[in-house]
């Protein structure tokens, strides 16, 4: 199972159910995102992640340079870019969970690289401080390229600013100092 690409599927299936049954748009935004958070977990559970990183890139300068670092790094690489930032602050809004973060949703970080075969990187900092974020890299089934993608991100972002390795059993959590709020 590509866990990138189902869960793009059932992210639209879910949102197009959800719509039909509900006239809330809230209500239609949860359904599909909750069935993502799951989706994603049982992706972690299957062991594709294989490395997973968080920095503090302190404000918007570093949030704008961290996007132009991975999209150099997908170009090297000859992968795509993603940056759903925008999309993802406006899905917060829509759904209250601005309210509930208790931060602007124009802070939102959606960004990711993808490729044939199902590598990807995916970063974020949902549930994080405003600018700290984390970023989880899959093998998809070129593992070689997967590994080369991540030793080249995590070199670049290294030269910008701390990036601390995620111990596989612990997770993500937020980071001293980074500032902010959650």
């Amino acid at each position: 199972m590509h866990c990138h690409r189902n869960f793009g599927l059932m992210f639209r299936f879910l949102t197009a159910i959800a719509l039909a049954r509900s006239s809330s748009r809230a209500l239609s935004l949860t359904l599909p995102l909750c069935a993502g958070i799951i989706l994603l977990s049982a992706c972690a559970k299957r062991g594709e992640t294989f490395l997973t990183v968080q920095m503090c890139v302190h404000d918007e300068g570093g949030v704008t340079q961290l996007k132009k670092l991975m999209q150099d790094a997908a170009q090297a690489e000859n992968l795509q870019f993603v940056d759903g930032s925008r999309e993802t602050g406006k899905n917060l809004e829509v759904m209250g969970a601005d309210k509930a973060l208790k931060r602007d949703p124009s802070l939102a970080i959606n960004v990711g690289i993808k490729g044939d075969g199902g590598i990807y990187v995916m970063g974020g900092n949902l549930g994080l401080p405003s600018y700290q974020v984390a970023l989880g890299f899959g093998t998809g089934s070129d593992p070689e390229k997967a590994h080369r993608l991540s030793e080249r991100l995590v070199r670049l972002l290294s030269a910008e600013w701390d990036v601390e390795t995620v111990p596989q059993e612990k997770g993500v959590f937020p980071m001293d100092g980074c500032g902010g709020t959650h």
